[in-house]
């Protein structure tokens, strides 16, 4: 039966009764990819057992409480955001932690409150290890230029993979520079678009850089990253240089005139005629 009338010293023994029973409910941490954790627990209800709760405080750290003392714990503990509404007494509840470190153990502590405020105890202590990926793939070593028109330069590679050298990686970076590509300028080299879908590691992989000017001696640079967002360090930084495909310009100011002024060439190349003399 619900209390819709409630004393100070009511609201104490209640506070009091119910403390131990919140303690026993379950929050189970659910099996989570990468750096995700899900928690489930039972909707306690807003007095005791009774009714519906007003809000959920669920926190966090990466180390356990020590001893006996929970507050300083909690105190110290990371607040978790997004909590959903408390549903009424008996539900089953769900809430998906996002944004910790892959390969991490974290250790999770849930209080319920009504809207008074009054606060229940802590709830047992759940205890999960994110899992995710933390190795990058590889970096390229024998990133080479292996041909070069104009205006394109194609460059070969081997493909790293995505934990190292194994498996696949999920995309491709390629950059290039008139100037020597390092870590510490990466970030000013040219991006290009269309770079091709990494294949599986040690796949011999070719791409075409366009929209390169002729007669230019150009750097070109790879990274390749993974699906957890890993990236592998700079490749080796070959360089080529485009052909030159421009012709000298033609010369506007051949002269015959020993004079030294131009001539038109149609009219040097004109017939000439000769007057017949009337000397005999």
């Amino acid at each position: 039966m619900l209390i819709t009338r409630r004393t100070p010293a009511i609201l104490a023994a209640l506070v009091t009764a119910v403390g131990f029973l919140l303690l026993t409910h379950t929050a189970a941490a659910q099996t989570s990819a990468d750096s995700t954790v899900t928690l489930d627990w039972t909707a306690s209800g807003d007095d005791g057992t009774v009714g519906t709760a007003a809000s959920y405080d669920l926190r966090y750290r990466t180390v356990g409480v020590t001893g006996t003392d929970t507050l300083s714990w909690w105190k110290a503990a990371t607040r978790v955001t997004g909590l959903p509404t408390p549903h009424a007494s008996g539900a089953a509840e769900t809430m998906s932690v996002r944004g910790l470190t892959p390969l991490t153990t974290y250790y999770f502590i849930l209080r319920v409150s009504d809207e008074v405020p009054n606060v229940s105890g802590f709830s047992n202590m759940a205890v999960k290890s994110t899992t995710g990926d933390l190795t990058a793939p590889a970096a390229i070593t024998d990133l080479a230029v292996t041909a070069s028109t104009g205006t394109s330069m194609t460059v070969r590679w081997t493909a790293p993979g995505d934990d190292g050298t194994s498996g696949t990686a999920t995309s491709y970076d390629v950059r290039y520079s008139t100037s020597p590509i390092t870590t510490g300028n990466w970030g000013s080299a040219t991006t290009i678009t269309g770079e091709p879908i990494p294949a599986v590691a040690g796949t011999q992989q070719t791409f075409t850089i366009v929209g390169l000017t002729p007669a230019r001696l150009y750097y070109v640079a790879i990274r390749a990253t993974d699906n957890s967002g890993n990236v592998g360090g700079l490749s080796n930084v070959p360089s080529g240089t485009t052909t030159d495909t421009v012709a000298p310009a033609p010369v506007r100011d051949l002269s015959m005139d020993p004079d030294g002024n131009p001539m038109d060439p149609f009219l040097a190349s004109a017939p000439t005629s000769e007057v017949a003399s009337d000397a005999r």
